[in-house]
């Protein structure tokens, strides 16, 4: 299995439990269990750099941030979901990254 087909498991899991978050305590759990935040008025999105982390760290996916910027807005488009790029400052030749909203 590719690091983008275990990627994009990886984001379908998140999506599928984030949908069930229904208090303090559970978003606490997904938080803890993904080791990420989960921001937005629903808890639905993730920043790409956090994510990078967790899929390094929890889901053992060894692929650089470089690596994955690159995937991320074929993924997202793949798996219906939104992302939005993230610059550094007014320089929107640096992409600094993704927020991705899992639904």
């Amino acid at each position: 299995m590719t690091n983008s087909q275990k990627i994009k498991e990886v984001l379908v899991q998140l999506k599928t439990e984030v949908q069930t978050i229904d208090s303090d305590a559970s978003w606490g759990k997904a938080i803890e269990k993904h080791d990420l935040i989960l921001i937005g008025e629903n808890f639905n999105k993730i920043d790409s750099i956090e994510f990078c982390h967790s899929l390094k760290e929890i889901h053992n996916i060894d692929i650089s941030y470089g690596d994955l910027l690159q995937i991320i807005p074929t993924l997202c488009d793949s798996l219906n979901m939104k992302n939005e790029p993230a610059f550094f400052g007014e320089d929107t030749s640096k992409l600094a990254g993704y927020y991705i909203e899992l639904f």
